[in-house]
């Protein structure tokens, strides 16, 4: 049996969608689909505030050993309180998030570039959602100083060969694949990037787990490398037991 790690999940309100997304729904998915772990997050620290966010987050994740707490940081409200940064790894969060476009600024944002001086002190991998051409273009100029693992979301066809070009320049860089869906788009990345550099992502229980697990599975990639882009590559980035 796999061993699949959701490096992308998330709960709570979702008014894009006119939807609440309850904790139970995402654990209901893990199981049906044998999901052993999920990374994820409570959209009030994306729409709302971080604090309440993270808060949520940490309760939610306390009372669920498979669902593993993912801070979000909102660079418009970074007023330069470091010490809150640097109890977020303590705190048992495994991984950082931004969401430029949720959160209404953009990646050559002074306040990003400000925060991101701190938050490699946390020792924790960061994910940053993309949503259009030219995005991971600035991100690579705003991260091009930042040792710790960077990872991009939501990925999709059109910004593919974007991604592939700065994890070619970047080898500390990664892929999650929620939105590599498109016929040949996974078996490429793979082809051009290795196995090592993408992680499994859903965006469940927002998208369905199940398109995300055929995609992998009928890629035309062998079982080594299905075994690391399902589980065994999160692990590893995120040091999982």
């Amino acid at each position: 049996m796999d061993d699949i790690v959701d490096i992308n999940t998330l709960f709570g309100p979702l008014p894009a969608a006119s939807a609440d997304l309850p904790v139970d729904a995402l654990l209901d998915l893990m199981g049906k689909h044998r999901v052993s772990a999920a990374c994820t997050l409570s959209t009030l620290g994306i729409l709302l505030d971080p604090v309440l966010g993270n808060a949520a987050t940490r309760a939610a994740c306390g009372e669920q050993q498979n669902l593993i707490p993912v801070a979000t940081l909102n660079p418009a409200m970074f007023y330069g309180d470091t010490g809150s940064l640097s109890r977020l790894a303590s705190e048992g969060f495994r991984l950082l998030r931004f969401f430029p476009a949720a959160q209404h600024w953009k990646i050559d944002f002074a306040p990003f570039h400000w925060l991101l001086t701190h938050i490699q002190d946390t020792g924790l991998p960061v994910m940053v959602n993309i949503e259009g051409p030219g995005e991971i273009t600035d991100l690579m100029r705003a991260m091009r100083d930042h040792q710790g693992a960077v990872i991009l979301s939501q990925v999709d066809h059109a910004s593919l060969a974007e991604a592939i070009a700065a994890l070619h320049t970047f080898p500390n860089w990664h892929i999650e694949t929620s939105n590599l869906l498109a016929p040949g788009c996974l078996r490429l990345a793979t082809d051009r990037v290795g196995p090592d550099r993408l992680l499994f992502g859903t965006g469940a229980p927002a998208h369905p787990i199940a398109s995300g697990l055929h995609t992998i599975r009928f890629a035309g990639i062998d079982q080594e490398t299905i075994d690391k882009i399902l589980g065994a590559n999160a692990r590893r980035l995120l040091n999982l037991a």
